[in-house]
């Protein structure tokens, strides 16, 4: 499991590392085909009996939300956000009846995937390159840590209802290493906030956010009846399995720059 985990991040990284080095244009177009991959594997998760036009209309609709948000000045964001807040709480609900709908999901993904379109809005903001490599250090570096951790000194469990593997030990582990990776990569770039108390509130929130993430992606995929989004990252399982934490930190940490 470990060396299928280097073996991707041996991949992937050096391709993030080159979105990251690239214009604006370039990691917008990057980011907008990895949504709607990401969308596309969502959905067919969800409803795999369905047919093609399913999640491929998922990924249309992840695409267009993520290319209308950075070119329409004024884009209406945040009842987008609250709208996949509202989604994912009524799919989850034990009793709610939109999870045995085939809209449902479909509304779900594409709002949920959706959120994804925070990075590209981040990366368009001042010393925007920056704050993305920030984001990215933090999400991983608090899923490696919780990760870790977990694997060496797990034994209490943090949510077995959700997640039967994840620990309190894993995640106290993920809130040093995430706060570790931001500090250091935000003093590396000389980024800060206008109040020392904002800086530090944000230092702890960005890791918390990330195990939040990682435990609704995992909340999702019970419902759904998945262990793996789907098999396309060798020890990680799908996009969303690698990027779950990534799509909650973006937004907290778009409007934390934009707000503070």
């Amino acid at each position: 499991m470990l060396r299928q985990r280097l073996l991707v991040a041996a991949v992937g990284l050096p391709v993030l590392a080159l979105l990251l080095a690239t214009s604006e244009q370039v990691l917008a177009a990057g980011v907008t085909i990895l949504l709607a991959a990401t969308a596309y594997e969502m959905a067919h998760a969800a409803r795999p009996q369905a047919s093609a036009a399913y999640p491929m209309s998922a990924a249309a609709a992840v695409a267009l939300f993520a290319a209308a948000s950075r070119a329409v000045p004024g884009f209406p964001l945040v009842p987008f956000v609250v709208m996949a807040a509202v989604t994912l709480a009524l799919l989850l609900h034990p009793q709610g009846r939109i999870a045995t709908m085939d809209a449902g999901w479909w509304l779900g993904t594409t709002l949920y995937v959706g959120l994804g379109a925070h990075l590209i809005l981040l990366r368009g903001l001042e010393d925007g390159r920056a704050w993305c490599i920030v984001l990215l250090v933090t999400a991983f570096a608090t899923d490696t840590g919780a990760y870790s951790v977990g694997r060496l000194v797990g034994k209490h469990l943090l949510w077995p209802a959700v997640s039967p593997r994840k620990t309190w030990e894993g995640a106290f582990g993920g809130m040093v290493a995430g706060l570790l990776g931001f500090t250091i990569s935000s003093e590396v770039f000389g980024l800060d906030f206008d109040m020392d108390a904002a800086w530090i509130g944000i230092g702890f929130a960005l890791p918390l956010a990330a195990i939040g993430g990682d435990l609704l992606e995992s909340a999702v995929k019970r419902k759904m009846g998945v262990k793996d989004a789907s098999h396309l990252l060798p020890g990680h399982g799908g996009l969303l399995d690698r990027f779950d934490s990534v799509l909650v930190v973006g937004v907290c940490l778009y409007w934390a720059v934009r707000w503070l």
